[in-house]
């Protein structure tokens, strides 16, 4: 039996180990210290008992393998969200939310230079490795920020505080300002009078009032091109729409001179005769002497007596038929009235 253990064929592959000169020595031994048991027992079970428990323990030590630590992961995650301000296109406005198609490129730190773009929700995902890292977000038309510094833990998400990008129209400039004095047509100071600059049709850049010396000083923080517009208006008096250069420290100081009301009305005959085309004029008169002759829209009382005619090239006065004897009376916007009796 002992010739047969010599034959190497006859032991598992995962035994060969054992027919080097001191491992074979050793199991002869085993089996030896076994086979002196076994005879005493006189049965050929005992035998093979003894030679398999010696194969076990020898095979089995030799195998024996200290359990492997499991791998440790070599990156970390990154994580954040990118909204967008409240904004207007074409007088709609859009609320604030999440920013699609956002970029978000790591700045600082091992993994610099990976990129990625926001999804619908404005999330966007980083796997990097660990150590100190930046993010820089951007988008077309909006202002481009910079995270604060933060660090990547290994097997770890870090979150980034959820940044909301502006307009690049919308981000703060250094302060500007315009200042002026409103008259009126005598040269007297128009107090209470509103002045503003628009941004655009629904913002404005800047906005306030005159004093009662007629004047006003206006500062804004928004963006502005090199000319800006420049709005004076008070009730009763004449509207100045104008601009000013603003460039570099813009603080340019202008005077404005509103003209001042004194009366309104329709300029028109108080009579006609049947058949009669007339023209009917609004006209205006301001505090220094002047008169304004203008279009007047009006409408008629008693159209069967007087007909307002359509209104055609080249559009410098409204006309007015007389068609039948009686009485009309002519209105315009403003509460502007004209009494017409036709006579036949």
């Amino acid at each position: 039996m002992l010739t047969l253990m010599a034959d190497s064929e006859m032991w598992p592959s995962s035994c060969t180990h054992l027919w080097d000169v001191s491992r074979r020595q050793r199991l002869l031994s085993l089996v030896t210290s076994r086979w002196a048991g076994v005879v005493k027992l006189r049965t050929i079970q005992g035998v093979i008992a003894a030679i398999v428990s010696a194969l076990a323990i020898a095979c089995g030590s030799a195998n024996q393998t200290a359990p492997s630590a499991p791998p440790q992961s070599q990156t970390g995650s990154v994580e954040g969200i990118v909204n967008h301000e409240s904004y207007l296109t074409n007088r709609i406005v859009n609320p604030a939310g999440p920013m699609s198609g956002a970029r978000v490129v790591v700045t600082e730190g091992p993994g610099v230079g990976a990129t990625v773009t926001t999804g619908a929700d404005g999330v966007y995902h980083f796997d990097l490795p660990p150590g100190p890292f930046r993010v820089r977000w951007s988008a077309e038309f909006f202002e481009t920020r910079e995270s604060d510094a933060s660090t990547v833990q290994a097997a770890a998400t870090t979150k980034v505080a959820t940044v909301t990008l502006r307009l690049q129209r919308n981000v703060p400039v250094a302060e500007w300002s315009i200042s002026g004095l409103v008259l009126d047509g005598r040269g007297s100071p128009v107090p209470d009078a509103l002045a503003y600059s628009l941004a655009d049709m629904l913002t404005y850049n800047a906005a306030g009032q005159t004093d009662a010396a007629g004047r006003f000083h206006i500062t804004s923080t928004r963006q502005h091109p090199d000319i800006v517009g420049l709005t004076v208006e008070k009730r009763g008096y004449t509207t100045y729409q104008g601009s000013v250069a603003c460039v570099e420290a813009c603080t340019p100081t202008v005077t404005v001179r509103l003209l001042r009301i004194v009366r309104e009305w329709l300029d028109g005959p108080s009579s006609m005769r049947v058949g009669d085309v007339v023209p009917v004029d609004g006209v205006t008169e301001y505090d220094d002497g002047s008169r304004v002759l203008a279009r007047a829209f009006v409408e008629s009382s008693n159209p069967s007596v007087v007909q307002v005619q359509p209104f055609v090239s080249p559009y410098e006065h409204v006309y007015v038929k007389a068609l039948a004897p009686g009485t009309a009376t002519l209105s315009a916007i403003g509460g502007l009235s004209l009494q017409v009796r036709v006579y036949p």
